[in-house]
């Protein structure tokens, strides 16, 4: 449905480099990376809003590299809305279908089913300048489906909203993209916003895209450490080889047999990614199980979002951390106090190692 190849686009000091990628139809594709990565810049090159210097950009099908904006029916949810402030909320909606000349009876019917579809059929006669946050974003999102694009283009759409909204509105973006079946190309810095939307993640930095495929692929086995990190991945620790399925580190040997197939290409010089929830407290699976059992100490404990976060050292000079809910905080017999010595197992199946040299 959109296909992007090979483009290149230079504004001031900033480029995009080679840009491919492939959102296909009804896909929700999420591109991820920090501010100032060029996500923007790339949703607004496929808007038609830059120049491409070399490549190509296909939507349907068809080459659009050098079409006007107004030909390429995209649909574009900005992170500011970008309401009309002197419109209603119903001429917001209607604005695009007029231009295209639909009648006024198509326009009002339009416009209405879309609005009951997003449940704001309530609020269709008020000014936007009226409109909470996420009664907003509806609107915008309502402007752009009712057009029918062939692709739904968000850029950061969630980032304005209170926690309540934001929540709220993830899980309509879920609902819009199972029953329209649109493809989808959503923009964010945002993790949790990512690994709930993507159907197909691709991981972006300094204008280059990183990696890409599903969710599970790409957190599974990351291409190097910069995408580890910004996957969020909690621990990263200086390995060597040591046999064929074993690592020496800080902590000791990892035994890593039957973890992944082959050994690392730069075995001698590695990173091994080891996701918090593969630090288990007081381990209680089977032995095989595990990479590494050892004790750790509590260094320090935080809060966040219902969860306790554990930071950890061991003897060795090694920091992990890892989080319990407060159901498995409840299952211990330990206190996890400052100071306490815990029993922890690293588990095989989520460790995975990226090369040194490209951290």
């Amino acid at each position: 449905m959109l296909r992007v190849q090979e483009i290149s686009v230079t504004l001031g000091n900033f480029m995009l480099k080679n840009i491919t990628l492939h959102v296909k139809g009804g896909e929700y594709m999420v591109l991820l990376g920090p501010t100032g990565t060029g996500k923007t810049v790339l949703l607004e090159t496929i808007v038609g809003m830059h120049a491409v210097e070399s490549g190509k950009i296909f939507i349907h099908g068809k080459d659009a590299t050098r079409l006007p904006p107004e030909k390429r029916n995209l649909g574009v949810v900005y992170q500011d809305y970008a309401l009309f402030p002197h419109l209603t909320v119903r001429k917001n909606i209607a604005f695009g279908l007029r231009l295209r000349g639909n009648t006024r009876e198509e326009t009002t019917r339009k416009v209405e089913e879309m609005a009951d579809f997003l449940d704001i059929g309530q609020i269709l006669e008020r000014r936007t300048v009226n409109l909470s946050g996420g009664e907003g974003q509806r609107v915008a999102l309502a402007r752009a489906l009712v057009l029918k694009p062939y692709v739904l283009l968000l850029d950061e759409p969630l980032s304005a909203l209170d926690r309540t909204s934001r929540d709220r509105l993830r899980r309509e973006l879920k609902r819009i993209h199972k029953e329209m079946g649109i493809t989808i190309f959503h923009i964010t810095h945002d993790l949790t916003e990512a690994f709930f939307l993507a159907s197909h993640l691709a991981v972006m930095k300094d204008g280059r895209i990183l990696q890409q495929g599903s969710p599970e692929a790409v957190l599974r086995a990351p291409k190097n450490r910069t995408v580890a990190e910004l996957l969020g991945v909690e621990n990263l620790i200086k390995a060597e080889a040591a046999g064929e399925r074993g690592f020496l580190t800080s902590l000791g040997p990892l035994d890593m047999e039957g973890a992944f197939p082959g050994k690392p290409e730069y075995a001698a010089d590695v990173y091994l990614t080891i996701p918090g929830w593969c630090v288990e407290v007081v381990p209680q699976r089977e032995t095989k199980q595990y990479a590494w059992m050892g004790k750790m100490r509590v260094e320090g404990t935080n809060f966040l979002d219902g969860l306790m976060e554990l930071e950890l050292t061991h003897t060795g000079g090694e920091r992990l951390r890892t989080s319990l809910s407060r159901r498995e905080i409840s299952l211990l017999d330990i206190p996890l106090e400052i100071g306490a010595q815990l029993p922890v197992g690293l588990l095989k199946e989520g460790i995975y190692w990226v090369p040194r040299f490209n951290s």
